[in-house]
């Protein structure tokens, strides 16, 4: 005798913020029917009372994560914000009124909205921090932030780094300033990103590329679309990516070598991270390749890994 299970999908609740309680660590939000969600600080500091929320109630030891807020206060393109897990983003296209965007699918959606399309004036707002011109006055490049040349080599992006996290960390700096370090390293230590960024510096309406192709949770600010499958993103609020802590063994002919640096590869585990020489008091050069077959040495790595995409052509497209 075989018995039928059936797999239900977990109710949608909305209703009126009667009330939002900062705490240190999270934000408690009373809304109509009396329920009380528990946000991040950082989302709940971004609800109002008199806003929608819509959300899917979790089951069992799953986390709610997507919700979509009404903001009634607020006029414009602009009212709702969206929060939601998101997989790979794809490159730059442009629409029929000729603007810019990515588009990626939102994972495991509850609320119907299935994709989410973000400008490309949003990416370069949020992830690359271009200079304004006019009435704003500019902020510092990528490159000014590391206080380098942008013609700098990427050992020297790596010097130039370290030694200015330790500058903040002696001096008590504030959070801000180390965030804005660990972002401009993030973006110029990586030759794709770095060279997108150049282009920007270049061309302020050249393609923005999502670094790392997406991969975490997405908070932004647009409308949703008229059938509700799509949410239109006119500015990012703020991206968390997954990051995943692991400690393995690597052969070293597994790495490509390149002046200053080497990237290495791991297929079996999905793998892939560049080498800074100065971690194992060598230096190489890219004559290394011809020989490393030899290599017999094997390091221990143990690191903060990002989940990320490839971007590959399939069909020349």
């Amino acid at each position: 005798m075989s018995l039928a299970h059936s797999i239900s999908t977990p109710p949608i609740r909305h209703g009126r913020v009667l009330s939002v309680e900062l705490r240190q660590d999270a934000a408690v939000c009373v809304i109509a029917d009396k329920t009380r969600l528990l946000l991040s600080r950082f989302l709940g500091s971004r609800v109002a009372v008199g806003d929608d929320i819509a959300y899917a109630v979790p089951t069992g030891d799953e986390v709610g994560t997507e919700i979509l807020i009404t903001k009634h206060a607020v006029t414009g393109p602009s009212r709702y914000l969206y929060h939601a897990p998101i997989g790979y983003v794809s490159q730059p296209k442009v629409d029929k009124r000729n603007q810019q965007f990515v588009s990626t699918q939102v994972h495991d959606g509850r609320l119907g909205l299935g994709a989410i399309v973000v400008l490309c004036e949003a990416l370069r707002e949020y992830f690359y921090r271009l200079p304004h011109s006019e009435d704003r006055a500019d902020p510092p490049t990528l490159y000014q932030i590391l206080r380098i040349p942008a013609n700098a080599s990427a050992a020297e992006i790596c010097v130039a780094f370290k030694l200015r996290d330790l500058e903040l960390t002696t001096a008590g700096g504030p959070s801000s300033e180390r965030g804005a370090l660990e972002r401009a390293f993030n973006i110029v230590g990586q030759p794709e990103l770095r060279a997108c960024y150049d282009a920007l510096l270049a061309n302020p309406d050249a393609p923005a590329i999502f670094p790392y192709g997406g991969f975490g949770s997405l908070l932004v600010a647009g409308e949703p679309s008229r059938d509700g499958q799509t949410f239109f993103a006119r500015r990012v609020i703020a991206f968390s990516p997954e990051l995943r802590r692991r400690r393995f063994r690597l052969a070293l002919r597994r790495c490509e070598f390149y002046d200053g640096r080497a990237l290495c590869r791991d297929v079996r585990r999905k793998l892939e991270f560049w080498l800074d020489p100065a971690i194992l008091h060598t230096v190489w050069d890219p004559t290394w390749n011809q020989w490393k077959h030899l290599l017999e040495t094997k390091i221990e790595v143990e690191g903060t890994f990002v989940q990320s995409g490839k971007y590959r052509m399939r069909r020349g497209a």
